[in-house]
């Protein structure tokens, strides 16, 4: 099977004959990064302190006769944490962050889109100023042409020329000007662009998480991991090896994993994070879960994925997958423990089996 690959369409500027070759960098949104804390908790002692907070938060919701919805319940768990001393603070609110999508980076996203369309306006007057030029120009050029054709005088003929070649030059000076601004912009909204591409989440045709922010999400964890003691699988998942050796069409392959997608979605809690990471393979982020409970999870994907019919040019096609399992271990990053599930999930298809778990996760 081909190694998977993030795979991203790129803007191409350089075929405009104008502009020509137009290097735009690429204006990464970044989210601020975690201050170093003292390390004065040691690890699993965060745990312990914000399972004290959550209960004394509970508590206090009780007290006050408020019914403990997620907004009450933050607020007052806001208020407790408040009262403790900095470093704490500091810490929990670090494991919080990784825990949820910071609100800088989409307004730094979303005011990227709105400076593109602000952009392509200006490009769009800059247009309609410089043809209005061209259209004087032509004017300028045609007024100029039938008073030469008249002039017999050689003397009033070279005058006349200059006074018209002054003409075209102050409207040449005009054109410049306009065209470097178009270019300005031009790049700018190019930048921009690129920007938004490279900064999207979702992956279109399929309606989950694409690879690069699966990747981020499954890094977040891993440092979860590390704070909180819990433990979170990775579930890779892709046409069994029976079904692709006959797939000849590739409108069929995306039904085909439009189905999975579909398959997935439905039987997926709130907190997997599902993913398309490229070449017909998903990944599912199964949090809060063991080897044993992603065995389970694998398991009923298999099942409801053969009781998953799919008909197409007169055939009737029972989908079925492959599956590979690995565990999100703290001291190995997001890409090798994707990289491990992809190794299951290949040990999987060349043995025809449902699922397997990475060899070394279960040692």
């Amino acid at each position: 099977m081909p190694n998977s690959k993030d795979d991203k369409d790129e803007l191409d500027f350089t075929s405009n004959p104008y502009f020509g070759d137009i290097n735009s960098d690429i204006l990464d949104i970044h989210e601020e990064p975690i201050e170093d804390v003292q390390e004065e908790y040691v690890q699993g002692q965060i745990a312990e302190k914000v399972e004290k907070l959550a209960e004394d938060t509970v508590r206090e919701l009780a007290n006050e006769s408020l019914p403990p919805f997620p907004a009450n319940y933050q607020m007052y768990f806001e208020r407790l944490l408040e009262k403790e001393d900095a470093i704490l603070k500091q810490k929990i609110q670090a494991v919080i962050d990784l825990q949820t999508i910071s609100e800088d980076r989409i307004i730094a996203f979303e005011r990227s889109v709105k400076d593109s369309f602000k952009n392509i306006k200006k490009i769009l007057e800059l247009v309609a100023a410089l043809y209005k030029n061209i259209q004087v120009t032509q004017g300028i050029s045609d007024k100029y042409s039938k008073e030469l054709a008249k002039i017999d005088n050689k003397l009033v003929f070279n005058n006349t020329m200059q006074i018209f070649l002054k003409d075209l030059s102050q409207m040449k000076v005009q054109a410049d000007e306009q065209l470097l601004q178009i270019k300005s912009i031009y790049q700018s909204t190019a930048q921009m662009i690129n920007n938004v591409n490279n900064n999207t989440i979702y992956d279109p045709k399929f309606g989950v998480y694409n690879k690069r922010y699966f990747i981020s999400l499954i890094e977040k964890e891993r440092e979860l991991i590390g704070e909180l003691k819990h433990e979170t699988t990775i579930l890779t998942l892709g046409l069994a090896k029976n079904i692709t050796a006959d797939l000849k069409d590739r409108a069929m392959t995306l039904v085909l994993l439009k189905s999975i997608a579909r398959l997935l979605l439905k039987t997926s809690r709130r907190s997997d994070i599902l993913a398309y990471i490229g070449d017909g393979i998903f990944a599912m982020g199964l949090k809060n879960s063991d080897l044993s409970s992603a065995k389970k999870a694998a398991e009923r994907l298999a099942e409801a994925a053969k009781t998953t019919n799919v008909f197409s040019d007169g055939k009737d096609i029972v989908l079925h997958i492959a599956i590979g399992i690995s565990r999100v271990i703290p001291s190995k990053s997001a890409e090798n423990i994707l990289q491990s599930s992809l190794s299951a999930l290949n040990s999987a298809l060349e043995e025809s089996v449902d699922f397997k778990v990475y060899a070394q996760d279960e040692i």
